[in-house]
């Protein structure tokens, strides 16, 4: 993957991951005794001075992509029908409404797209001011609080029986959740694009909500953790740090 592909770090461990889970079922069935993965040493994903020799040297950094004020003033500005900027005319936005509630949705509770776009009504409880995600990444099931601002925008999106979201037929397909993946990440591309953001990522909105509940909140790293479904608390690390940041403004 170093030498061959010349892969970045993350992308190798997301690999070589993906393939322990498997082993790991492997011993549970007892087909294998051990599982080698699991022995690998640490940063074993990082590039060394051998690897160069044969492979560009990838650096191992992570994705820490912030939403600034102006952005998602202009974000939203596209998703409500403005004009992008150099265009005649305002974008055609199918499901407008939709789009905007994701959105909104994304900022507000940390949510992965296929999370929020796979949603049924029986999953969202108004009164009690949260969402029980029973599809998530790591097949786990958790339950996400709603802040004031997710409650009105899910009243304000109106739909209420059935599937939230228009995209998905509620089928548990691979591909078909691939497809509707891709597809709404081409779409948030486009708008964000015309936002004057062409770097952002629909993912980075998460990273960008996470990075909110640290900032605005005092919840501990493993109240946050279960709001997101972070499981590596190597991952909420990152995020905690902006709290070490804001402490200099309580300081006299």
């Amino acid at each position: 993957m170093k030498r061959v592909r010349n892969l970045s770090p993350s992308t190798i461990r997301h690999y070589v991951g993906a393939l322990a889970r498997c082993m790991d079922w492997g011993i549970r069935k007892g087909y294998l005794t051990t599982n080698p993965l699991r022995l690998l040493p640490k940063r074993y994903a990082t590039y060394t001075d051998a690897d160069a020799v044969v492979a560009e040297k990838r650096i191992d950094q992570h994705r820490d992509r912030r939403l600034s004020v102006e952005e998602e003033k202009r974000v939203r500005a596209i998703l409500a029908g403005e004009k992008p900027e150099g265009r005649q005319r305002p974008f055609d936005l199918p499901h407008q409404k939709a789009l905007n509630c994701l959105f909104e949705l994304a900022l507000e509770t940390a949510m992965r797209l296929r999370e929020m776009y796979t949603l049924d009504s029986t999953q969202v409880s108004i009164k009690d001011r949260t969402i029980f995600l029973d599809k998530t990444k790591n097949g786990d099931k958790r339950q996400v609080p709603l802040s004031s601002v997710a409650v009105a925008t899910l009243k304000r999106y109106g739909r209420k029986k059935g599937l939230l979201f228009p995209w998905w037929d509620g089928k548990i397909d691979k591909r078909e959740l691939e497809r509707t993946t891709s597809l709404l990440s081409r779409q948030f591309a486009r708008i964000f694009h015309a936002a004057g953001c062409p770097d952002l990522r629909f993912h980075d909105l998460r990273h960008e909500a996470t990075s909110r509940f640290y900032e605005r909140t005092q919840l501990s790293d493993l109240e946050i953790a279960k709001i997101t479904g972070h499981k590596d608390p190597k991952v909420l690390m990152r995020y905690a740090n902006l709290r070490g940041s804001n402490l200099a403004v309580k300081l006299w």
